[in-house]
């Protein structure tokens, strides 16, 4: 992963990458068919403005979004996990879309997505480059989303971090985490539709909170313990429970 590089080089990285036994010819191709329709000049400008800052950065920090190759690399694999390069058309809600490479691949996969998140100059730089729209809403403590103009199949909420407060971080309790999931199940999921949520660690305990991870097993959904995966099919209007 280096921000540094142009797409040729980051693609060309991925491609020597990508000859092993365990990836498909499929997944390169999309990945090359991905990276041709980025706005290269565009990215590279944009990458050239960030270059002092770049330089003294966290490796962890936004900056690593510019690598599109590889962060649509990552997304090409979820799609795969989620069914999306397969099957009818579908509408997606992607809260806290970063970069924008999820809504990216969605696309080229034939699906409609909203991508929401807070307000970030060099996200939406990004999200610029590869042509997606990002739509401004904040992911608050008990506080419902806006109507996002109609329900969607499947709702993904990435490596989250608006569930974090304060230095040193916060995090969200599994009760504010109950407020959001009934939420969307209640107000902007289609029936039968599809949660799909992917925590970041929490730095005090350096793993996944497992009191949220056992409220979502209480309420039917998968959970991938050793990834911090929640994955909840809703075939009909449900509440969420603590």
């Amino acid at each position: 992963m280096d921000p540094f590089k142009t797409i040729p080089e980051q693609l060309s990285v991925l491609e020597k990458a990508l000859r092993g036994p365990q990836w498909d010819a499929e997944t390169l191709d999309n990945l090359r068919a991905l990276m041709a329709r980025v706005d290269s000049a565009r990215l590279d400008a944009l990458r050239t403005e960030h270059a002092e800052a770049m330089r003294t950065a966290d490796p962890a920090s936004g900056y690593k979004y510019l690598d599109v190759a590889y962060f649509t690399l990552l997304k090409l694999l979820l799609a795969r996990e989620l069914g999306l390069d397969r099957g009818p058309p579908r509408r997606i809600l992607d809260i806290g879309t970063a970069g924008g490479h999820f809504p990216f691949v969605c696309r080229h996969f034939g699906h409609d997505v909203v991508a929401i998140d807070v307000e970030n100059p060099l996200y939406e730089g990004i999200t610029a480059c590869l042509g997606v729209q990002r739509t401004i809403a904040r992911v608050e403590p008990y506080r419902p989303l806006p109507d996002l103009g109609g329900r969607f199949d499947l709702i993904t909420v990435c490596n989250t971090t608006f569930n974090e407060r304060g230095d040193p971080p916060v995090y969200w309790t599994p009760a504010e985490w109950q407020f959001l999931l009934d939420d969307l199940v209640a107000n902007h999921l289609r029936y039968p539709g599809e949660l799909y949520v992917k925590l970041n660690k929490e730095i005090k305990r350096l793993a996944y909170n497992r009191d949220v991870l056992a409220m979502a097993n209480r309420n039917a959904a998968k959970v991938g313990r050793w990834r911090g995966v929640i994955r909840m099919n809703v075939a009909a209007p449900r509440v969420i429970r603590l």
